[in-house]
């Protein structure tokens, strides 16, 4: 048995069952980071060795002291030990229970702990009908029969997260709780899901921690557990002295330095698990959900095999699973494996193929993992076709892309055609939530709109988000990687990038018919184009033809075109089938020399000139349009005045487009206190830097004027990052936002903000309770996009209860968000799109009318309805404008599109 010593990742028994040396297996029935130590593991051993003539520390200080720090809690609710398996055995003889309750299946070290000191089991039985998921009741009544509940978190071998809302209740209600959270790092809201900070004050609750997991550190054994300092003082008495060794003490507190390693392991996790179910599932295994590195499978007795006998089929084949039915409450149907790299996991399953099929299964076993949203572009040979793309490409930023990528997408839908965008790198400020809560560039989430389709991150894989001069966060897949400056981005991650890049087009392209790509910037940078990834480049790996777009409102349309086309090699020259003049206002027949000179000098048709097209009603995706979004014009009698705070970082600025369609509202945006007039409301918006904008706001003026506002009964409105400003405090203790670890805030609600690693990305919905509003609760929905955790010191009134869009309808799910003054004139909340709502939007507005005597009017804007008439509005003005006749010959491939006929 390969489990002999009640484990897995035994390579020596190994070894010994299949003849084959330990280096030459596969293992994936431990359930380690694949990536291996941190490299800083290898740098410390080599530079430190020396050091090991030394007795280690006893107390552990430097590494609890580290541990402190990172997860906020005090360093006396730590006791560091020799691996998990001790702290638990250390912690079942330190309470005596004389009865434990214990999940089926789970941990079997538990048992055993318990077994040692007499102690009896009470079962929590698990069903795999609801995927193993823990039952409140269950663990309820089993607490009233024992002394304590043991339980993983997430479990083994399901990989399930318990509740943590359910596990907070069962706290509240003293029922004594030790959790095993050994791989709660490898969750994405880690933070959020574990109760390391509850137990570091909470007599009853002990929490677990191995670091050998997430680290892939087994081979020195190191752990720590949390718990009130009272209690871990009588836990330290228990432990056998110099448990924990002067290496194991090193190398734990340099890989918690290692923030970059853990963003990459999340971020890998996210996208190999899926791709290795969907490839377990379509040999015909079930697989249950997990929620970390590793997945349990049952074999289907229609297979005809038990895990026994499979166990031992891979083993020759020089892979190792981990036979599941020695956990108790699991028959011999099941297994577990680890989640590895993308390579090995496709071995996997080709041997578990290979293996069913030894077996005497059917050859169609061995069919190749189904596509997922991240599984890898198609291999020479594969038989998934490919859609055709067409791509738009600008002599400049801002000469259109955006806006006729949408339109095409727009067209091609009203053709009858399964469309979609991509664009494989953007910067904006102004992002786009994905209905499964990623971020992505908010002209791609327009696009996907415009073609009726749920955005996905495959459509923009690569988001860069500017925070300060040359440094940007850089968004992989809708989650933040880390913060790049220029050159270390494009030397040190480009190369990646390109990889990530191909993949995603590969998905899109097996996905849609057609796959409408939009470029960046433009192609004729020559410092860029070595390692270009957004357009010529691109256009080759996607085989586009390229229509090249120019601004004529910039001037120089014509040499702007010439200029370019000239850079480029004659390859690339050859992609470009044709021009698109955008922005033109006037009379086309003047034009008409120029246009007949372009084709003779370049041999390539003008295939549009595309007319202005004013107040068209899509958002812009950069704030660099602002200024030239619309005149905001003299305010009109009958106007309120809304004044936009124009913060150097402002992000997500299309808030704020429902208030520019609405006739009785003037926007404007004011930078400076000489902008300032006399508003009757203001808004804070969302920012990139909420420290370096509030500190702005402070040095030119504008809080003064912000206060002043407020004291004089004014409105005020703050979002996201507007709404972290209006609390007392802002704290950034590792420097996540700036060099500032506290701020003062503009102190209007008893709030403060910490901003932490982790970002919320979600869809929400649900109501505000609004004074005044004449009626129920108000339907609202927006979006999330922020790295604060907001907390409040005192009561304040809080407006809207909201949940994850696709959250079960349960109470439970729905939380509190945002603050309101007494008198309801200033507020907050993290809800992007709030001012989308029309309801709520119009008793604002109403309120605002009401302040300045005038009656209320009954709202006529419907702002989803509007934008979709934009979209048609859109595509037929550019449909009338653009020589769609030879666009579809490119998009089929029979237009050679680079001479005039």
């Amino acid at each position: 048995m390969l489990e002999r010593y009640g484990h897995g990742g035994d390579l020596t028994t190994a070894e010994s069952l299949y003849g084959l040396p330990a280096d030459g297996f596969l293992d994936f029935s431990s359930n380690m980071n694949p990536f291996g130590p941190p490299g800083a593991v290898g740098k410390l051993l080599a530079e430190r060795w020396r050091e090991l003539a030394r007795y280690p520390d006893p107390a552990v200080r430097e590494l609890r002291r580290t541990l402190a720090e990172k997860y906020g809690i005090p360093e006396a609710s730590i006791l560091v030990g020799n691996g998990a398996a001790e702290l638990i055995d250390l912690t079942v003889r330190a309470l005596k229970p004389e009865s434990v309750g214990l999940a089926r299946p789970s941990f079997s070290e538990y048992e055993e702990a318990v077994r040692k000191i007499g102690g009896g089991i009470v079962d929590i039985p698990l069903s795999p009908d609801n995927g193993f998921a823990l039952s409140e009741t269950a663990l309820r009544q089993a607490a009233a029969s024992a002394d304590l509940l043991l339980l993983g978190h997430p479990n083994n071998p399901t990989g399930k997260m318990a509740d943590p809302a359910m596990l907070h209740r069962l706290v509240q209600d003293r029922i004594p709780l030790v959790l095993d959270e050994a791989f709660v790092d490898f969750a994405p809201d880690e933070q959020a899901v574990s109760l390391i900070r509850l137990a570091s004050a909470t007599k009853g609750l002990y929490v677990l921690r191995s670091m050998t997991k997430f680290y892939a550190i087994p081979g020195i054994r190191l752990g720590f557990m949390v718990a009130h300092p009272e209690e871990i003082r009588a836990m330290k008495e228990l432990q056998v002295p110099w448990s924990v060794n002067t290496m194991a003490q090193w190398i734990g507190q340099a890989v918690l330095a290692e923030r970059e390693y853990a963003e990459r392991t999340r971020r890998w996790l996210e996208d190999e698990r899926p791709r290795l179910v969907q490839g377990l599932q379509s040999l015909g295994l079930h697989v249950f959900p997990s929620d970390v590195n590793f997945l349990l499978v049952s074999i289907p007795e229609s297979l005809g095999i038990d895990v026994k006998t499979l166990q031992n089929l891979m083993g020759q084949l020089g892979v190792l699973i981990r036979d599941a039915s020695l956990f108790p409450g699991l028959n011999d149907s099941y297994f577990r494996v680890a989640v590895r790299l993308r390579e090995d996991n496709e071995t996997l399953i080709t041997r578990l193929a290979q293996a069913l099929r030894i077996n005497g299964e059917p050859a169609a076993h061995e069919a190749p993992p189904a596509e997922t949203e991240h599984s890898g572009i198609p291999k020479s040979g594969d038989s998934a076709p490919l859609a055709p793309t067409i791509m738009f490409q600008g002599t400049s930023s801002d000469a259109g892309k955006s806006i006729l990528t949408t339109a095409l997408c727009r067209i091609l839908l009203q053709d009858g055609r399964k469309v979609a965008p991509f664009k494989s790198q953007n910067m904006s400020l102004n992002s786009y939530v994905t209905p499964d809560g990623k971020e992505i560039g908010r002209a791609q989430g327009m696009q996907a709109d415009a073609c009726r389709i749920a955005a996905t991150t495959d459509m923009n894989p690569i988001l860069l988000k500017p925070k300060k001069d040359m440094v940007s966060q850089v968004v992989v897949h809708g989650k933040p990687l880390r913060d790049y400056d220029a050159r270390t981005y494009r030397e040190k991650y480009l190369g990646e990038a390109q990889e990530i890049v191909k993949e995603a087009l590969g998905r899109m392209r097996r996905r849609y018919d057609v796959v409408v790509i939009e470029g960046a910037g433009s192609p004729a940078e020559v410092n860029l184009k070595d390692r270009d990834i957004v357009n010529m480049r691109l256009a080759g790996w996607a085989d586009a033809p390229v229509l090249l777009i120019a601004d004529i409102d910039r001037g120089g349309v014509f040499a702007s075109l010439v200029g370019t086309l000239d850079i480029l090699t004659p390859e690339e020259r050859d992609r470009v089938k044709g021009f698109v003049i955008n922005k033109f206002r006037g009379d086309v027949t003047l034009l008409k020399p120029g246009l007949d000179w372009l084709e003779r000098r370049t041999g390539k048709p003008v295939l549009g000139v595309i007319p202005y097209l004013p107040d068209l009603g899509l958002e812009d995706e950069d704030s660099a349009s602002l200024d030239a979004k619309r005149p905001s014009g003299p305010k009109r009698e009958g106007q309120v005045d809304v004044a936009v705070l124009r913060l150097p970082r402002l992000s997500n600025f299309t808030d704020f487009d429902p208030l520019f369609e609405e006739p009785d509202v003037h926007v404007r945006y004011v930078s400076g206190v000489s902008d300032w007039g006399e508003p009757d409301a203001v808004i804070l918006p969302g920012s990139k830097n909420t420290v370096d904008d509030l500190k702005f706001l402070r040095e030119n003026g504008l809080e003064a004027c912000v206060r002043r506002h407020v004291q004089e009964g004014g409105r005020l409105i703050g979002i996201c990052a507007g709404y972290q400003m209006l609390g007392r405090r802002l704290l950034d203790p590792d420097r996540i936002e700036s060099d500032t670890g506290e701020l003062p805030g503009i102190g209007l609600f008893p709030s403060e903000t910490t901003f932490t690693p982790d970002k919320r990305t979600e869809r929400v919905s649900g109501s505000a309770n609004w004074p005044g509003a004449g009626r129920g609760a108000l339907p609202v929905e927006g979006y999330e996009i922020h790295m604060g955790r907001t907390v409040f010191v005192e009561d304040v009134r809080r407006p809207f209860s909201i949940r994850i869009h696709d959250a079960p309808e349960l109470a439970a799910s729905y939380h509190e968000d945002g603050a309101m003054s007494e008198d309801g004139k200033v507020w907050g909340t993290y809800v992007h799109g709030i001012l989308h709502n029309d309801e709520l939007r119009r008793v604002w507005i109403n309120e605002i009318r009401t302040d300045k005597g005038w009656a209320p009017l009954d709202g006529q804007l419907q702002f989803h309805s509007k934008r979709e008439a934009a979209f048609d509005r859109l595509a037929d003005h550019v449909r009338s404008h653009l020589d769609m006749a030879r666009i579809y010959a490119m998009i089929e491939g029979s237009d050679e599109g680079s001479g005039n006929e």
